[in-house]
């Protein structure tokens, strides 16, 4: 059983594995040699899956996963999550912005007696608007699920053994994997990182699969939504009412009740709005709950190399 095993989802990244791999066996032959790197391929296109069969020919430490289509960045973690052995993991980008070396200072920070060591980003290298994005997703789903949601913190960090198998227990359909692991709790601590720029390609997160990523996750995480349109609900049912209350005052003191189309139409098309609205709140969840109860596995994975347990088309 490895002490270390490091999990990097994998998506178009044949530029930057190369390079992957042997920083990050430089920065783990510093702590130790019993490690092993987990590299999940989700349904590339290049020729990444080819370049991670030849390093697992290589180097029996490197062990891959490929899944049958694209299951998602969040997925893939799950996948690396379920075929890792080591007693300590680290979950990191395959495209170098998350530093290898910072590796050893995350596992100095974690056998000070923590289960969780994040690292926080500095210097983040993500353009301003991903940025302001970030913030503004951070801002939001911290209000709706009533926790401290850092901006600085991504996908990297360094967890132990019983927090790995904590999160393999959560076979949520809907994964997002960072507020999944902070809702497990456990001590934690953070070290500051410095946020590389990407080595090679382009972000595999633009702003069109952001916008749906960021929605899914605050509807994973909270109830809040439903709140809000019964509250919206709640208003609208009242403004109607005082104005109900107005008209008949009216036209009990001036003999006649206000005319006009306008705001008849105006106050149709409101209540319409605010029926389709929450219809679609509700409509959301709904969905949500019929992917659970279909019991579909997270995941299938297509092939796996040599040096990874398991047989080729099971699934997760």
């Amino acid at each position: 059983m490895p002490l270390l095993s490091v999990v990097s989802p994998v998506f178009n990244e044949n530029e930057c594995l190369e390079a992957l791999y042997g920083r990050l066996t430089s920065a783990l032959a510093s702590i130790t040699p019993s490690y092993e790197i987990v590299l999940v391929d989700d349904g590339s296109n290049d020729n990444s899956w080819d370049m991670i069969q030849a390093l697992a020919a290589r180097d029996p430490r490197v062990r891959g996963v490929r899944f049958s289509r694209n299951f998602g960045h969040h997925l893939s973690i799950a996948a690396g999550l379920d075929h890792c052995d080591g007693d300590w993991v680290v979950v990191m980008d395959s495209d170098l912005q998350d530093p290898p070396e910072a590796i050893p200072e995350l596992y100095r920070k974690a056998r000070e007696g923590y289960d969780v060591v994040l690292a926080r980003r500095q210097e983040r290298q993500h353009a301003w608007p991903k940025r302001i994005l970030s913030r503004m997703f951070c801002a939001v789903f911290g209000y709706l699920t009533d926790t401290e949601y850092d901006s600085q913190v991504g996908v990297f960090r360094i967890m132990s053994r019983r927090v790995v198998e904590t999160l393999r227990q959560m076979r949520e359909a809907d994964h997002f994997f960072p507020g999944m692991a902070d809702w497990v709790g456990f001590s934690r601590s953070s070290v500051p990182v410095k946020h590389g720029a990407r080595y090679a390609g382009q972000t595999k997160y633009p702003l069109r699969k952001q916008i749906p990523l960021a929605l899914n996750s605050i509807l994973s995480f909270s109830e809040k939504p439903l709140k809000f349109v019964v509250y919206v609900g709640l208003l609208t049912a009242t403004v109607s009412f005082l104005g109900g209350v107005y008209i008949v005052v009216r036209a009990a003191i001036r003999g006649y009740a206000v005319m006009g189309w306008a705001s008849e139409t105006s106050a149709i098309f409101l209540m319409g709005g605010v029926t389709v609205f929450t219809i679609g709140v509700v409509g959301l969840y709904i969905g949500r709950i019929f992917r659970q109860v279909q019991g579909r596995p997270l995941y299938v994975v297509a092939e796996r190399t040599a040096s990874s347990k398991g047989a080729a088309g099971s699934t997760g």
